[in-house]
């Protein structure tokens, strides 16, 4: 409210609050023109303590609290206040008396936070990514009165009964991961006077599942065999055995000139080396026909 006598004036200080961080420098921009005949006064106050007094007979006299942290711009009525600290947060005030006798007036708010955010850092506070777990992930970040949301693969995140936010949404949690949650995810960290973010590539392990062999189950001799294994597993590692011995490492199996020999059970064994989980399937294989015989005569 203004003092008694006094009307308020429209924008003389913007309705916006404004927001520095501790060391910064601060302007309180009046919305006034330059006049034709100077202020006679200028008073400005933070809360109801008076910060500087200016007028046409006395000058420029500050408050001895400001002194070297303040410069009034006469010519608009403009402050600046420098190396600020949260003690500076508040409500700032300015009364000025034009040369034609005209009084305007203003307020606004001054927020002074911690430094801006100097990083953002992810931790992982469990166990591996593997599909069953719970799995938390951390976002870390220096500075101070900072806010934090997630995204994954550019959606933001909310809580349901598969994840949960926590500590301020600082720790991301999973109840229980699925493959499904692989992707990439954005911690956007933010505080009134900068932002930050960083980004974490989750991959979730699975499997071996639904192993399978793709390939003929009865072939010609003297032609080519390829069998192909599949299954659904994050990471896999392939090994073929036939009739129990060892022949292939690949997920794809091929014979150029097949032989008897070749003919018989053949196992894809898929093994993930992060779950630790094995699982195989069984494919036989019969090779028929006749070799070529070269007849000499007596």
């Amino acid at each position: 409210m203004s003092p008694p006598g006094l009307t308020k004036g429209a924008g003389v200080l913007p309705d916006s609050p404004l927001n520095a961080a501790v060391g910064e420098t601060v302007m309180f921009s009046t919305t006034l023109t330059p006049p034709e005949t100077p202020f006679l006064t200028v008073r400005w106050r933070f809360g109801e303590k008076v910060i500087l007094d200016y007028n046409t007979t006395s000058g420029n006299i500050p408050h001895p609290e400001y002194e070297g942290r303040i410069t009034l711009f006469i010519s608009t009525g403009s402050l600046e206040l420098r190396n600020v600290t949260p003690n500076d947060s508040g409500q700032y005030i300015v009364i000025i008396i034009t040369g034609a006798g005209q009084i305007q007036d203003g307020n606004t708010e001054l927020g002074v936070h911690g430094e801006d955010i100097s990083f953002v850092v992810f931790y992982l506070e469990t166990n591996l990514s593997i599909e069953g777990n719970s799995f938390k992930l951390s976002c870390d970040a220096g500075g101070s009165m900072i806010s934090r949301e997630w995204k994954k693969d550019g959606v933001k995140l909310t809580p349901d009964d598969h994840l949960s936010l926590q500590e301020n949404n600082r720790v991301l949690t999973f109840n229980s991961l699925s493959r499904k949650d692989t992707g990439v995810y954005l911690c956007n960290v933010t505080n009134p006077v900068s932002q930050e973010e960083a980004e974490y590539k989750m991959v979730v392990y699975y499997g071996p599942e639904n192993v399978q062999i793709k390939g003929p189950s009865d072939i010609d001799l003297k032609t080519t065999l390829t069998l192909t294994c599949s299954a659904e597993s994050v990471p896999a590692s392939y090994t073929w055995m036939l009739n129990s011995t060892k022949i292939h490492n690949s997920a794809v199996y091929t014979k150029d000139n097949t032989e008897p020999s070749d003919g018989g059970n053949y196992i894809c064994e898929v093994k993930n080396f992060v779950t630790g989980r094995t699982s195989s399937a069984l494919h036989g294989l019969s090779v028929t026909g006749l070799p070529d015989f070269h007849w000499m005569s007596i």
